[in-house]
């Protein structure tokens, strides 16, 4: 950078370090940026930083696209359209986050630490809680700090739109089911959300005999709140693995 005029480089070697102003190293996919790092020499504009990163996403892009044609190319057609694990491997470690009121963190602690240090030992994950309101969660079993993360959400959260909770089934009717949330807490997942309006009116069973076919008492399901009427005091749900419908 020198009076007002700049000039952005883009390489993976390194060159630019000692010369350059500006260190930026962004890692991530076609479209999204999962890890960056920057240093700088002096204080810069933020225009150049969307700069660098527009330019870093062309270069990411041109990598990858790179990548797919040799790795088909090279292994005769066996490797084509490579793309990442939709899940991580069985045997990573895994973290997960949960945020809430900083008022609540005594809850999560307990006295003298007891109710953190209880559920480190029952589900042999570490946590982190920052002043903020962000508990972080690590371990190495991938269920263990699932469940981990379901008792931290059951004593510091509140149900919120569009998070994804794990509830249990607890009451099946003729319009859907009901389920249990934190602390108690209950929400209905409507039929709608379930099946299409083809298959309720058609079933031989009727509305209830489908739900039933659907789902059970006590069965433990990923919902994600559409809707909560504070004045009514309802929660709307619906499965996770469900896509939202098309406004």
């Amino acid at each position: 950078v020198k009076d007002g005029s700049y000039k952005l480089l883009l390489d993976i070697t390194g060159t630019e370090d000692h010369y350059g102003e500006m260190d930026f190293k962004v890692a991530g996919t076609e479209h999204q940026v999962t890890a960056f790092q920057l240093d700088v020499k002096q204080p810069l504009p933020l225009s150049i930083i969307f700069e660098a990163l527009h330019l870093a996403k062309e270069g990411r892009i041109a990598i990858l696209n790179e990548m797919r044609v040799k790795g088909e190319s090279s292994s005769r057609g066996i490797l084509s359209d490579l793309r990442p694990r939709p899940e991580l491997k069985a045997s990573a470690p895994r973290v997960e986050v949960v945020k809430f009121d900083p008022v609540r963190k005594k809850d999560l602690l307990g006295p003298g630490g007891v109710v953190i240090r209880q559920m480190e030992d029952r589900y042999n994950v570490s946590l982190d809680l920052t002043q903020e309101g962000q508990c972080l969660l690590f371990g190495d079993d991938h269920d263990m700090v699932k469940q981990a993360k379901v008792a931290v959400m059951d004593l510091v959260s509140d149900v919120e739109v569009g998070v994804t909770y794990q509830g249990t089934v607890i009451e099946l009717r003729d319009f859907g089911a009901i389920i249990e949330l934190l602390r108690n807490k209950e929400g209905i997942c409507h039929i709608s959300e379930l099946a299409d309006k083809d298959e309720i009116r058609n079933h031989s069973s009727g509305s209830l005999g489908l739900v039933n076919e659907l789902l059970h008492v006590g069965q433990k399901i990923d919902v994600v709140c559409t809707a909560v009427d504070l004045v009514q005091g309802t929660i709307r749900l619906r499965p996770a693995e469900k896509k939202e419908k098309a406004s």
